[in-house]
């Protein structure tokens, strides 16, 4: 039997409140409006928390709270709308910015649920929907036994695909970026957590998309030369710079501190005949120097004719050929596990379960890569698929409702007390052997409908 100390019992006395959802941050778009909507169908309350001109776009003036102050009292204000307001729910985009964090802290202060919304660990069909915390913070245990136990009896329907996300996902942050710069007379004290102003992100995300665009070419001959040159390869997978998860999960302040711990590692405990692969995030705003970056710094390690760098590419087809994939935590290192490819994680993931990473040193990683087990993994993504992930996306319209209204039914759900998932319930609903009694039920929370 698995420990079950990571289940959270729904508060006390809560089922006596009327369900309000409040929510801080979102995807890029108009997602959360409509997750909004339907969940007023259901009879549920919700309103936003509105920081900047990108969320009042996409939200809309009604049931909405604005926050015109600094970054130093978001947390007294947000405790005391929270309690105000009478919500019994928090739904936050994200569980490491300077406004998700601070309120879900708050939030557990005063009893509520936390629900929050991710990028999918498995894109790009995907969202992910958690309990209490994504990623680093996932309250789900980091054992084989917990997921071969889990895993027994469940199935996942083949998901609808979505289609390409990248083009208008960076449409989408390219206005919302915009629409923050506008309106930042209106809210003066918003602060975004990023080094870099909303206008040079906008304008640096429509250059690196044209020249994309332009370069698609010779963006996959530079794949091809890769893939083609004598050794073996180790992909290195960069997250977006500024990107949270790299201050919070990691050790790491900065992308080019992680660079330079991979290749000083790589330069001292490395084949001599074996070269590194860095590949660009595909969300990358482009104003950070990564290639120049890689140059100097392998340079200064003596092998600069070792390492490359690669703007853009599929990623399958580097992973197939790839001795080991490094990476902070990027669910791009699940992408590498699913084609049996070893990945060594340098930050809290997920997916960092003892028989699907490298558990062992990075010096130690070059020279024996541990090769993923392919059933554990099978096992791992049907119970994350099961318990973590909804079929959809946030950009394209038709997979964005889908989500949306799959969102709202798990939220409604347990709102009311009818959802049971992972996160909500308690070990009383595990059989001897570790897993549900009723799994029908348990999937069809998460199923879109």
């Amino acid at each position: 039997m698995q420990d079950a100390s990571f289940w959270r019992k729904r508060p006390a006395g809560d089922q006596l409140k009327s369900p309000h959802i409040v929510i801080v941050g979102g995807p890029f778009g108009r997602f959360t409006s409509l997750v909004a909507r339907q969940l007023r169908k259901d009879g549920i309350a919700c309103t936003r928390v509105i920081l900047n001109g990108g969320d009042l776009f996409d939200w809309g003036l009604l049931s909405a709270a604005w926050y015109l102050r600094g970054l130093e009292s978001w947390g007294e204000w947000i405790h005391q709308h929270l309690l105000s307001s009478g919500a019994t729910d928090l739904l936050v985009f994200g569980d490491t910015g300077p406004y998700t964090a601070p309120a879900i802290a708050e939030a557990r202060r005063c009893g509520l649920r936390v629900h929050v919304l991710e990028e999918g660990y498995f894109r790009p069909h995907w969202i992910t929907l958690q309990r209490d915390g994504v990623n680093g913070h996932s309250p789900l245990p980091k054992t084989a036994e917990f997921y071969r136990e889990m895993v027994q009896g469940m199935t996942i329907t083949p998901p609808v695909p979505v289609g390409k996300i990248t083009p208008p996902a960076v449409r989408a942050m390219i206005w919302n970026h915009c629409l923050r710069a506008l309106m930042m007379p209106v809210f003066p004290g918003f602060r975004s957590g990023y080094s870099y102003g909303y206008v040079r992100q906008a304008l640096s995300h429509v250059t690196r998309h044209v020249k994309h665009i332009r370069q698609k070419k010779a963006h996959q001959a530079d794949v091809h030369r890769v893939i083609e040159r004598a050794g073996p390869i180790f992909l290195v997978l960069l997250q977006r710079p500024g990107d949270s998860q790299l201050r919070v999960h990691s050790e790491f302040e900065k992308t080019a501190d992680f660079i330079e711990a991979v290749i000083e590692s790589f330069a001292a405990s490395s084949p001599r005949d074996a070269r590194l692969v860095f590949k660009a995030h595909p969300l990358d705003h482009g104003i950070e120097p990564h290639e120049r970056d890689i140059r100097r710094i392998a340079d200064d390690f003596g092998i600069g004719d070792r390492c490359s760098f690669v703007e853009d590419g599929h990623l399958a087809s580097l992973v197939r050929c790839a001795a080991g994939a490094v990476t902070v935590n990027s669910t791009a290192g699940l992408t590498a596990i699913e084609f049996g490819c070893p990945v060594i994680t340098l930050g809290e993931a997920v997916y960092d379960v003892p028989g699907l990473t490298h558990q062992d040193s990075l010096d130690t990683f070059w020279e024996r890569p541990a090769p993923p087990d392919l059933n554990l993994y099978h096992d791992f993504r049907t119970v994350m698929m099961a318990f973590t992930q909804i079929n959809g996306g946030y950009s394209n319209p038709a997979p964005m409702l889908m989500a949306a209204e799959a969102v709202a039914q798990r939220l409604t759900a347990d709102a009311l007390g009818a959802g049971r998932s992972l996160q909500n319930s308690g070990p009383e609903a595990l059989n001897t052997s570790g897993v549900f009694e009723d799994e029908a039920s348990l999937l069809q929370p998460v199923r879109n409908v």
